[in-house]
């Protein structure tokens, strides 16, 4: 089976060379690995430079990282760099933090405005502020949006798949009954599959190789075989971001 991680944070890997062979091993043809913020966007460019054609950079701020960012900088370093790179993200919104959301609409609109300029998918953190995410990516008419990780209310998500956007399935498919539901709910065409590394699922952290988790767990919500998902969501990340197909 050939599957790519479409949502990494492979700069933030300890043991970044023995994760990349036992994804290489789990069958991971390659990794889009995201930036959150300046130093993590200049590192994952950096692996993405050691790696080509493994590592697939995207750069991009998370909402996490706004408080005391140099947000002028950021916006340079990313307008500078998205040309060269696969997608914009990780971006979004988090209303479960204490960031102002005025502050991060705000900052949301400026990259996105990016975003819009080069053409660029766009890979979408949202919590809490998922109808309020799909407005705005609507009004800067951005072509190609996945929101990861899924676990909003179902009238927003139906709104996200008629639009043509994607969502992503993490290893939280295993237990998370939100998330369950809404990969239950998306059309197969529609559907990614990442694992968001490192983060921890039931006490581990997860690695690219932990993509096969995300697998199994749909191929049980969805009722099809894993070579079947394996296939389709390989199909659906070339055609997403434009990848070679050989």
């Amino acid at each position: 089976m050939r599957l790519i991680d479409t949502h990494a944070h492979l700069d933030e890997i300890q043991d970044f060379d023995g994760a990349l062979t036992r994804a290489r091993k789990a069958g991971v043809q390659a990794v889009v690995a995201v930036g959150t913020e300046f130093g993590s966007n200049e590192k994952t460019l950096e692996l993405a430079g050691r790696f080509p054609n493994l590592v697939l950079p995207a750069v991009g701020l998370h909402p996490w990282r706004l408080e005391g960012a140099d947000l002028e900088a950021n916006f340079h370093f990313i307008e500078r760099e998205l040309p060269r790179c696969l997608a914009l993200g990780e971006v979004g919104l988090d209303f479960a933090i204490q960031t102002p959301r005025e502050k991060q609409e705000e900052v949301l609109r400026e990259i996105l405005g990016i975003a819009s300029r080069e053409r660029k998918p766009v890979l979408l953190h949202a919590r809490r502020a998922w109808a309020e995410a799909f407005r705005i990516l609507k009004s800067f008419k951005i072509e190609k949006a996945v929101f990861h990780w899924y676990s909003g209310p179902s009238d927003v998500l139906q709104h996200i798949f008629a639009q043509g956007y994607f969502i992503s399935a993490t290893p939280a498919a295993a237990y998370s009954e939100s998330h369950r539901e809404a990969i239950q709910a998306a059309p197969l065409e529609q559907l990614l599959l990442e694992t968001d590394c490192p983060e921890v699922y039931r006490g581990k952290p997860s690695e690219p190789k932990d993509i096969l988790t995300t697998l199994r767990s749909v191929s049980e919500i969805k009722s099809n075989p894993p070579e079947e998902i394996a296939v389709q969501t390989f199909l659906n990340t070339i055609e997403f971001f434009q990848l070679p197909r050989s």
